[in-house]
């Protein structure tokens, strides 16, 4: 986790260069002079629903809070997709687009809930997997008959491929990921366990096939270890901002998760299932050409001034005392991500019923 604009572990130091610090022996002091704990995620940001889960998941089995946190924020970002889009000035639309790295030992506990988070989502695409597979089987047997066998049977002269409808791409190379942006226009999610594949992956180039994706959603979750961070986040990648990019989740963690022999109690992880459903089943209207249009909200007027309060007091104070190019482009990223953050906010406590979905509101800032 961050404090204070820096990462601090006691226990794993950072190395320079590993796109987390650029210093090494950097702590995060606080005013009293002692070094202070990392924070915690702030759960605070949840409504009460999602709380409960994700406080369920650390009683009952041991799930780090971070971890799970980060997970559910970005599957939720996810599932919102292109559906909601929020205007903070005339030019300035943001999507709800997440790419988190969970940060973490091998056998720390980062894979468990990163799975517990997506589960909804997978088991959504199976279920849109079924349903492909008997719309290519009508597709392939229209295919082979003839224009009068097709003319008996009343079906149409013409027939479109079924497309693949899903929320998840786990095979991530560029032309799985060209396709399924292609095929859903909502946006996906591309989820690895082990990013590294992932990262490699953008290395490869494309396939030649000339596709205009005029709005393409797609959010990054995966994990990795503090030893790769300087070959996946260091060096170049630093300097021309693809690190800030990515949201790092990096709790201290200084032994393996215990396990417990009570049960958690029954519709938890149901609950969390019924609100990803219910926050894919939203379908904004259609413009004139039949195509989906974003639901787009704006900020009230003392949210609006309670982002910009932060701006001038915080953010651009950190870029003025800094001659860092990577802090500075860090500083650019976080205003990307705050307003971001508003839009999944909102719509999570709009979800769950503890506030409208119109406009970004001061607590939601």
């Amino acid at each position: 986790m961050k404090a204070n604009g820096y990462y601090n572990h006691p226990r794993v130091p950072l190395e320079a260069g590993c796109g987390l610090i650029e210093e090494d022996s950097i702590a995060f002091t606080s005013v009293s002079g002692k070094t202070a704990e990392t924070p915690s995620f702030p759960l605070e940001i949840f409504p009460k629903a999602i709380r409960d889960i994700i406080e369920a998941l650390e009683e009952y089995e041991n799930y780090n809070v971070d971890f799970t946190a980060a997970s559910f924020l970005t599957v939720f970002a996810a599932a919102m997709g292109n559906t909601w889009l929020v205007r903070f000035m005339t030019g300035w639309v943001s999507r709800p687009i997440i790419y988190m790295v969970l940060v973490g030992s091998p056998s720390c506990g980062k894979t468990p809930p990163l799975q517990q988070a997506v589960a909804p989502l997978l088991k959504l695409d199976g279920e849109y997997d079924v349903l492909y597979c008997k719309e290519m089987e009508t597709f392939r047997r229209w295919e082979r008959m003839s224009a009068k066998q097709r003319e008996r049977y009343s079906l149409p002269e013409e027939m479109k491929m079924p497309q693949r409808k899903c929320h998840v791409v786990v095979d991530s190379t560029v032309e799985a990921l060209i396709g399924a942006l292609r095929d859903n226009p909502r946006g996906v999610l591309i989820y690895k366990d082990e990013i590294d594949s992932l990262l490699s992956n953008f290395k490869r180039p494309g396939c030649n096939e000339h596709i205009f994706l005029s709005n393409p959603y797609c959010s990054i979750i995966g994990s990795t270890q503090p030893g790769r961070l300087g070959e996946q986040f260091g060096g170049k990648r630093m300097m021309n901002g693809f690190s800030s990019r990515f949201l790092k989740v990096y709790p201290e963690i200084d032994k393996m998760p215990s396990w417990n022999d009570t049960a958690m109690p029954d519709g938890v992880l149901e609950e969390w299932e019924r609100i990803i459903r219910k926050v894919v089943t939203v379908t904004p209207s259609t413009d004139q050409e039949g195509k989906a249009t974003s639901i787009e909200l704006m900020f009230s007027q003392e949210a609006k001034l309670r982002v910009i309060q932060w701006k001038d007091e915080v953010n651009n104070k950190a870029y003025a005392e800094t001659d860092s190019d990577a802090v500075r482009a860090l500083c650019g990223k976080l205003e990307t991500y705050l307003v971001r953050f508003c839009l999944v906010i909102q719509i999570m406590h709009g979800i769950c019923g503890e506030s409208g979905m119109n406009e970004i509101e001061p607590k939601t800032a």
